[in-house]
């Protein structure tokens, strides 16, 4: 959670691209410098404590490029983990989505076609016109 004095509520974090480079790279660092491997290198419960104290602003080796580890953890980390993870279909379930209103995909995007599975929307007068090409409709 930020609060007030966590010293970097103000922070910037660079590009999306960026921020993961200099993060992945500044992990590896900071595991050379605690285990003398990588961290891909690291057991899991290693790999755990470091993403840990990367999550509570513990680490500071100069990889970091003056980004703040717990920024990158909040705000890189956790938002596009959760976001790739959610965007696929078989994690919709897990949270109750049904999935998107389209799930055919949309064949006709010229404005003004429809799709043959959309229904006309009837102008006022037009119900009838609307009702009979609506008959197509499936």
């Amino acid at each position: 959670q930020r609060g007030q004095g966590d010293g970097y509520r103000d922070a910037r974090l660079p590009s999306a691209g960026d921020a993961w480079r200099w993060g992945l790279a500044a992990l590896d660092a900071e595991s050379r410098t605690r285990h003398d491997v990588l961290f891909h290198q690291l057991d899991d419960g290693q790999q755990d404590a470091l993403i840990t104290k990367m999550q509570k602003g513990e680490l500071s080796d100069a990889a970091w490029r003056g980004m703040p580890p717990q920024l990158f953890f909040t705000d890189r980390v956790l938002h596009d983990i959760c976001g790739a993870y959610y965007s696929h279909p078989a994690s919709w379930s897990e949270i109750g989505f049904g999935g998107p209103a389209s799930p055919r995909g949309y064949v006709r995007l010229v404005a003004g076609r429809r799709d043959p599975w959309e229904a006309v929307e009837a102008a006022p007068g037009g119900e009838d016109e609307a009702r009979k090409e609506n008959e197509r409709v499936r």
